[in-house]
C-alpha cells in the first residue's frame, strides 16, 4: 500500500480523531442507554482511528530517521490516548452494569 500522507497529515487526522473523543465523552453519560451505546462505539471506533495515526506517525518518524518526533508520537499515545482508552472503558462498563447492554 502506497500512501501519500506526511508525518503532518496524520497528526492533523490524529487531533480531529481526539476532538471527536473528547466531545463524545463530555456528554452526559446518563442520557438514553441507546444514545449512550451508540455514543461509546463511536469513540470506540475514533480511538482506534487515533491509534492507526499515531502509529503511522512513529513510522514516519522512523523513516525520517527524526527522534523528536518519534518521541512525540510515543508521548500522543502514554499520555492522551491511554488515559482517553482508560475513560472508555470505564465508561462501557458503566453502561453495561446499569443494564445498558442486552444479552451476551
Amino acid at each position: 500500500m502506497v500512501s501519500s500522507h506526511s508525518y503532518a497529515d496524520f497528526e492533523r487526522d490524529y487531533e480531529t480523531n481526539l476532538s471527536k473523543i473528547r466531545s463524545f465523552l463530555a456528554q452526559p453519560s446518563y442520557s438514553n442507554a441507546q444514545g449512550n451505546a451508540a455514543n461509546i462505539s463511536q469513540c470506540e471506533k475514533a480511538l482506534r482511528d487515533a491509534k492507526n495515526c499515531v502509529h503511522a506517525m512513529q513510522g514516519m518518524a522512523e523513516i525520517e530517521g527524526d527522534p523528536f518526533k518519534l518521541e512525540d508520537a510515543k508521548r500522543k499515545l502514554e499520555r492522551e490516548v491511554g488515559p482517553l482508552e482508560e475513560e472508555i472503558r470505564g465508561r462501557k462498563g458503566h453502561h453495561i452494569a446499569r443494564g445498558g447492554a442486552s444479552g451476551v
